[in-house]
């Protein structure tokens, strides 16, 4: 026993002088080599940076810390770890403004933001990406500024197009992002990096083209960015090429050309299995999952569906996690406040408990009874429903302003578009709408208003409730997916809101109707 404790001190010390030996070129080398492995090889980047990081702190290596810090936090960050990256950002922050070093800054504050977009904090992710801004303009060289600025415009699109802004805005910046990426000189040593932004930029503008259905538009772009992944002598992260070759499968699938989807997805799944990009094999296994379905293969939808629903509910639990410490930082400072306001509020939140008990139990059995009367009377609607073909009459009420022939123009399209499903998208909206019936908003709103009852949203959200309805009761297998996926399939953006205009539509909770038609009441 004691020889070992003589090993094990004397191995502690030798790990001990092999640290202090370390130098600062040795440290330099190490961080050319993790920069290389990124490219190909994220794990073992992750692993070297993080012992790189480890050595430069135990020999005050202020240069090394700060450049395995970053290339750690790029790396967190393409992986879908938000959580380091936030953390590690508050730690290296200080020490970056001492040293006044912007560039790492502008790219700390970008990845931070682009953090807190992905978890869902929006004000936060936009006060970040504005200091990212700042920073970068005070870059002095001009390539890495152009560079820097660049990928903060790429994040802007990104952020703006969470917050679901208008297409415009998403657009403007991506185009700022080209623009940006063009000044920038081909420098051999920059190469590499302005084709890696170059392919993002790319990449971008193709998923914009496609949610706009300009189809031909976003081919061209994919094109271009699975080129220059593809070619070696740009030595651009596979991360990407994994990305683009997803983004076509899914233009492929929106366009209804499943075998080409397929395919894509395919070398995408390949590709992605040297690397550690969750989010992203989330992704392929949907359009696997959602182009077998189309296809009829249930065999294969049933596998893919399978691995979906496994890595999704794995990736919700995980972000459940990371987001108490984000959600902690922000509401730091409103603590104390809320800590002297608790015993009131659980007073009175008790003696609303015990009146709600006593008065939910007389509702409840109120509630029970009409639920049944309306899922009775949906079911019946659906039993009864076909198709009709009926010449479309103007309303009675007719808008002010607006020709009969203008009314039943638009009630024709309105119908083409009801039949088409496109009120699915998550992007659409009363512009966007009017624009691809070739009419203007007002006569758009005017219409929807005196012919369907309802504003332009509640018009779409009933639209949307009244799929899904249908396809829970044609089709049994959407009763087993979770309420969230329903919502996603239905065009909301939470399950939250879906669940909401659900209950306002139909009278009852998703999971009421699914409970009612997998116990065979239909």
């Amino acid at each position: 026993m004691m020889l070992i404790s003589v090993y094990m001190i004397f191995g502690y010390s030798l790990a001990q002088t092999n640290e202090r030996l370390v130098t600062r070129r040795d440290i330099d080398k190490q961080l050319e080599e993790a920069r290389a492995l990124s490219v190909n090889d994220p794990k073992r980047s992750i692993e070297l940076s993080e012992n790189i990081y480890r050595l430069s702190k135990s020999i005050n290596y202020k240069t090394g810390i700060l450049e395995s810090s970053m290339l750690l936090m790029i790396q967190y960050y393409d992986s879908g770890n938000f959580k380091k990256v936030i953390d590690l950002s508050k730690l290296e922050e200080e020490q970056a403004t001492i040293v006044k070093d912007n560039e790492i800054l502008a790219n700390l504050y970008r990845l931070r933001g682009l953090s807190y977009t992905a978890l869902g904090f929006n004000e936060e992710s936009a006060k970040e990406l504005k200091k990212a801004l700042d920073a970068s303009e005070k870059i002095t060289f001009k390539n890495i500024k152009n560079y820097q600025k660049a990928l903060i415009f790429n994040g802007l699109a990104e952020y703006y197009a969470h917050i679901n802004a208008p297409v415009d805005s998403v657009i403007y910046y991506q185009r700022k992002s080209l623009e940006t990426i063009n000044k920038m000189d081909n420098d051999k040593k920059d190469i590499n990096r302005k084709y890696y932004i170059l392919s993002h930029a790319y990449i971008n503008l193709g998923k914009s083209s496609s949610a706009t259905r300009h189809f031909k538009d976003a081919e061209i772009y994919f094109s271009k960015a699975l080129g220059i992944c593809k070619n070696k002598e740009y030595n651009v992260n596979k991360v990407l090429e994994i990305t683009v070759l997803n983004e076509f499968a899914w233009l492929y699938h929106d366009q209804k050309k499943y075998d080409k989807a397929i395919l894509y997805a395919r070398q995408a799944e390949e590709l992605e299995k040297g690397s550690s990009t969750p989010y992203i094999r989330r992704d392929i296994y949907e359009v696997f999952f959602k182009s077998y379905v189309e296809q009829g293969n249930k065999e294969a939808s049933k596998k893919y569906m399978d691995l979906y629903t496994k890595l999704n509910d794995s990736l919700v639990n995980a972000e459940k996690k990371t987001i108490n410490i984000p959600v902690k930082y922000i509401a730091e400072k409103q603590e104390k406040t809320y800590r002297s306001n608790v015993q009131t509020i659980l007073l009175i939140s008790t003696a609303f408990v015990i009146l709600f008990l006593i008065s939910g139990l007389l509702y409840m059995k109120r509630n029970k009874r009409r639920s049944r009367e309306k899922y009775e009377a949906i079911i019946h609607t659906l039993k009864e429903q076909k198709k009709k073909d009926e010449p479309i009459e103007a309303p009675i009420d007719k808008p002010l302003g607006i020709t009969d022939d203008t009314v039943n123009t638009i009630l024709l399209k309105l119908r083409k578009f009801e039949s088409s499903q496109k009120f699915l998208r998550k992007d659409m909206n009363l512009t966007y709408l009017a624009n691809s019936l070739n009419t203007n908003t007002r006569y758009l709103s005017e219409v929807i208003k005196q012919d369907k009852g309802k504003n332009f949203s509640n018009y779409i959200n009933g639209l949307r409730i009244q799929y899904i309805v249908e396809m829970l009761y044609n089709v049994p297998q959407y009763r087993e997916y979770k309420i969230s996926y329903l919502a996603e399939v239905s065009g909301f953006a939470s399950r939250e809101v879906f669940a909401v205009t659900f209950k306002k539509e139909t009278g009852f909770t998703p999971s009421y109707f699914i409970n009612k038609l997998r116990s065979g009441q239909d």
